[in-house]
């Protein structure tokens, strides 16, 4: 599998809803959130500063599930990575 232009393979990882001060925040709360957390599979040959394995945190308003190998996978465009750690 070949991920094309500046497109993004993400797996999104799943967040606890407990935070550092102990406060526990509602499954409402955790849907709210725009900007969620995920590990980077695969990048395009456009994408710049973004390597594999990589964890970003990233639009998911801008994003699009697709099913690979029975895998939930979600596909992002490189201006939709707001920050990676």
């Amino acid at each position: 599998m070949k991920v094309l232009s500046k497109f993004i393979l993400i797996d999104s990882i799943k967040e606890s809803s407990e935070r550092g001060s102990g406060l526990l925040m509602t499954a409402g709360d955790v849907k709210e959130l725009r900007y969620v957390k995920a590990k980077v599979i695969s990048c395009g040959e456009l994408v710049n500063h973004i390597p594999a394995d990589s964890i970003i945190y990233y639009d998911k308003a801008s994003s699009y599930d697709v099913l690979i190998d029975s895998k939930r996978l979600t596909v992002i465009q490189e201006k939709d990575v707001v920050c990676v750690i």
